[in-house]
């Protein structure tokens, strides 16, 4: 029989393993409760906000307990629970950009210990690593749809910006890029400054961080209203309604809103793209003896080059804004146009040249003034006014430009 002392003793073992079990238990719910309850609760965006700027959080990764949080990350294929390390969960925290933010790397680094820690432990509890899955109730991660999360990535929405506005940082930058306003910055301070020269990306987080953007009402945004004069500029009016600049902001700003905002719940919601994008040139296009009985109604001249088949069919180049009637002249910046599938950060960098040639210049002007009711506006085979043709080099400069004659007959459009 067994004595006393044997019953005892193996009534301890039993104890202090239940004890053991029950310690192991409370140490991963522990972990969880003090490590990575907190980042679901927390003011601030996780780490995933340096990639993204809507539609994925740290906190899309956790349920309310331990159990169910580790049931539903290993049926998403997040968690392994034979080798903790290799988790995807990690590798995907552990992602980050080239150039990152110093206080997001910490943050990451703080998530990334901490789920480090919490997956090793829940790995090694029984209970918790083969908590049952609920599919109807359990799902875990993003809840927008692919297309969405993918247009809402920050290298994405950077792109958009290099594309519609960084391209019309030369309009700004001698009063708002440091290399050239030097002189303003001494009148009113650094705030003045929010181009970060050959940085577009950290010109972005500065126009956000400076209040340039209104992300309730994306046209009443400071960087679109000041330079169309709609509230006080210093710089007076650089660009007005109808433009491609004014379509290019808000096509931007628009979008930019919406993506941080969450309004794109689809992919049927998100805007469609162009199939071609524009390109600033440092090349000045003037033309001369304008039809001033149009007043300062928007103007286009469209380029067309000469090739070994004809003219170009579609415009390679286009110049727009407003003529001024008092010297009949018009002029602008040529921006050369481009298939979508060019590498639009290096084309924006590399400042691309027309050559030299012969070109057609086709002139259109807004006869019924379309664009004050619709800044939406496109000039269209209505608006055509004429065409002339001209050559030899073309270049770069506002002072000289390349000086042509508005045409003096108007035939048909082609």
């Amino acid at each position: 029989m067994r004595s006393t002392f044997q019953t005892a003793f193996c009534l301890l073992i039993s104890l202090t393993l239940l004890s053991l079990a029950a310690t192991a238990d409370e140490t991963a719910s522990d972990i969880f409760s003090r490590r990575i309850l907190p980042l679901a609760k927390a003011d601030k965006p996780s780490s995933c906000a340096e990639c993204h700027a809507a539609g994925v959080d740290l906190s899309q990764y956790i349920k309310s307990d331990a159990a169910t949080t580790f049931a539903a990350l290993r049926a998403a294929g997040l968690v392994n629970a034979e080798q903790p390390e290799k988790s995807k969960l990690l590798e995907f925290i552990a992602l980050a950009p080239e150039k990152g933010d110093a206080s997001i790397a910490k943050l990451r680094a703080e998530e990334l210990a901490a789920f480090r820690t919490w997956i090793t432990a829940a790995a090694k509890d029984p209970q918790i690593a083969s908590a049952p899955f609920n599919a109807n109730t359990e799902q875990i991660g993003p809840t927008l749809p692919p297309g969405v999360i993918r247009h809402a990535r920050r290298d994405r929405v950077l792109a958009s910006f290099m594309e519609n506005i960084w391209i019309e940082r030369e309009r700004c930058a001698g009063c708002h890029s440091p290399d050239k306003n030097q002189r303003l910055i001494k009148e009113h301070g650094e705030q003045i400054s929010w181009i970060v020269p050959n940085d577009p990306a950290a010109t972005l987080a500065t126009i956000i961080d400076h209040g340039l953007v209104n992300l309730a009402d994306p046209r009443k945004s400071k960087i679109l209203q000041k330079p169309l004069g709609e509230v006080e500029h210093g710089g007076h009016i650089k660009f007005t309604y109808g433009t491609r600049t004014d379509k290019q902001f808000r096509r931007f700003l628009d979008d930019y809103a919406a993506t941080v905002s969450g309004q794109y719940l689809t992919a049927a919601d998100l805007p469609k793209q162009a199939d071609q994008v524009v390109v600033a040139t440092a090349q000045h296009l003037r033309m001369t003896d304008m039809p001033t009985q149009y007043g300062t109604q928007l103007v286009r001249i469209d380029l067309h080059r000469w090739t070994d088949s004809g003219w170009s069919r579609s415009a390679v180049a286009s110049v727009d804004g407003r003529m001024n009637p008092k010297t009949a002249t018009f002029q602008g910046v040529v921006f050369v146009t481009l298939p979508r599938t060019v590498d639009i950060a290096k084309e924006v960098e590399t400042r691309r040249q027309l050559p030299g040639g012969r070109y057609l210049a086709k002139l259109y002007i807004d006869k019924r003034d379309n664009a004050a009711k619709n800044r939406d506006y496109e000039l269209g085979a209505g608006d055509f006014i004429g065409q002339v043709e001209f050559d030899g080099p073309w270049p770069p400069g506002y002072s000289p430009p390349k000086i042509i004659k508005a045409p003096v007959s108007f035939p048909e459009a082609q």
